[in-house]
């Protein structure tokens, strides 16, 4: 029973790499920039893949593999050439910039803007002191705001 609840979860966490796979890397997409068919890649390609996609370079390994790019046998040539590298964790050059989302920040601004909270506790929201804040409410020293 326990090996067939496994068996499930590995299914269930395939189904769920590979809908992630699909959404974040099309397959229309991933085989304008590799081809159809590969038998090698080069790790500058995937390294420049990682920087346009977002993704990592075994995210997009994987996704060469989901959509027929590359074989199993070589997806996995490259999952053993990673280990060796120790790169399964940490990649080589420069990580992908870290996605920022501005939603908590424009809504802390748009109440101070409607005087719902003061500038006191905008500061404390946005997690600066209120020098900062007043810096960055400025859009920095002598920025655009002071220009209007």
């Amino acid at each position: 029973m326990a090996r067939a609840q496994q068996n499930h979860i590995t299914n269930i966490e395939k189904a769920c790499n590979h809908f992630a796979g699909a959404f974040l890397l099309p397959e229309e997409a991933i085989k304008q920039h590799m081809g159809s068919y590969r038998n090698a890649i080069e790790l500058q390609e995937l390294y420049m893949l990682k920087h346009e996609f977002g993704l990592s370079m075994m995210s997009i390994l994987m996704r060469a593999r989901q959509c027929g790019i590359i074989t199993n046998y070589r997806h996995k040539g490259y999952i053993t050439e990673f280990s060796k590298q120790r790169w399964k964790t940490r990649e080589p050059g420069t990580p992908y910039p870290k996605e920022e989302t501005y939603l908590f920040k424009q809504l802390t601004y748009r109440a101070l803007a409607e005087a719902y909270i003061g500038e006191s506790k905008a500061a404390e929201l946005l997690g600066l002191s209120l020098i900062q804040f007043h810096q960055e409410r400025k859009l920095g020293k002598g920025g655009a705001a002071s220009h209007q």
